[in-house]
């Protein structure tokens, strides 16, 4: 089994991107270490600021409506701004891919394939972790041999926004296993009543 090298990034979901650009930047110390306008396709898109504070990046979108509603609008009407998705970087991407996909993975689309200025950018999303759950999960690969990427590669990008329009358009609810046929041993953890000691 290969090891995750840790996390790359996590990626939120936002109303207003210049607002949560300013958070991160006047308030909160990180700079911007990547930008693209109108990711997307034709239907609909996305703007998108990745900032950066010492090894912690944190990719900030708002949603773009055209001919449909943005998946990122849709995403912030479901369960509110917060995060979409969680990136691990790993040291082989399609090790792990097979080692998931034999357990049951499914993942929303084919690996993308990019590079930035700096070297080769492999990445792959999951469907979201639970039924009725937003959030989902990103393979990330940035080490090739001596070269290693740093910030994004617009194509990937697009290409990753592309596979969950895809599905929002064909109203496709996958999780990132088939929980009718792959049940995990989950119960339902009992509620606790709150009682003062006071």
């Amino acid at each position: 089994m290969k090891e995750a090298i840790g996390f790359d990034h996590i990626t939120l979901c936002v109303k207003n991107l210049a607002a949560a650009e300013s958070l991160f930047t006047t308030v909160l110390g990180f700079h911007v270490i990547w930008s693209a306008q109108d990711v997307g396709s034709d239907m609909s898109s996305m703007d998108t600021i990745v900032v950066q504070r010492g090894d912690a990046k944190i990719a900030l979108m708002q949603g773009r409506n055209k001919t449909r509603r943005s998946q990122i609008c849709d995403f912030i009407d479901k369960y509110g701004e917060g995060v979409q998705h969680i990136a691990i970087e790993v040291d082989d991407i399609d090790a792990v891919c097979r080692e998931w996909e034999s357990h049951g993975v499914r993942f929303s689309g084919e690996t993308k394939n990019g590079r930035d200025g700096f070297g080769p950018l492999k990445q792959r999303f999951t469907y979201p972790l639970f039924p009725g759950c937003g959030l989902f999960l990103e393979l990330t690969q940035r080490q090739h041999g001596l070269e290693e990427s740093k910030t994004f590669v617009r194509a990937t990008v697009e290409a990753l926004y592309r596979d969950i329009e895809r599905d929002q358009t064909r109203g496709i609810e996958h999780t990132i296993i088939d929980y009718e046929t792959l049940p995990l041993p989950f119960k339902d953890a009992p509620s606790e009543s709150f009682q003062s000691t006071s």
